[in-house]
C-alpha cells in the first residue's frame, strides 16, 4: 500500500511528481522562501527521489546532499564503452572454446597399459 497519512510522500510517474513538486515550490515561494526549488540534479540523470527544498541553492544543508553530483568516471566507462567490449570478449572466448572442442576435441586419458603396448 502506498500511502502517507500526512501527505508528505506522493507516488506516481516522473511527470506527475514534477507537477506536484512545482506546485509545492510555488507555495513555498509565496510563503517567503525565495530560493525554494526541486532537487533533481542533472549530473547523475536525476535521482530515484525528488526533494522540494526551502533552500535549493544550498542542498548540502539537507542531509549532506551534494550540490553538483556527478557519476564516477569508472562507472561511466563501464556502462559506456567497456560494457560492449566485455560482451565481445565473452563471446570471443566462448567461440574459441567451441572451436577448440570441435577442431581438436577433448583430451583423452591414456592408460598405462596402452603406453607400454605402443612401445
Amino acid at each position: 500500500m502506498k500511502t502517507c497519512p500526512t501527505g508528505a510522500i506522493h507516488f506516481g510517474t516522473k511527470k506527475e511528481m514534477l507537477e506536484v513538486a512545482e506546485e509545492r515550490v510555488a507555495k513555498l515561494k509565496k510563503r517567503g522562501y525565495a530560493n525554494a526549488g526541486i532537487y533533481n540534479p542533472p549530473g547523475v540523470g536525476g535521482t530515484h527521489v525528488m526533494y522540494v527544498l526551502h533552500h535549493a541553492d544550498q542542498p548540502e544543508l539537507y542531509h549532506k546532499l551534494p550540490k553538483e553530483p556527478q557519476i564516477d568516471t569508472s562507472i561511466s566507462l563501464w556502462k559506456g564503452a567497456l560494457k560492449p567490449l566485455a560482451a565481445a570478449g565473452f563471446i570471443a572466448t566462448f567461440a574459441g572454446l567451441i572451436y577448440h572442442y570441435i577442431g581438436i576435441g577433448p583430451n583423452k586419458e591414456v592408460d598405462d597399459d596402452e603406453e607400454k603396448h605402443d612401445e
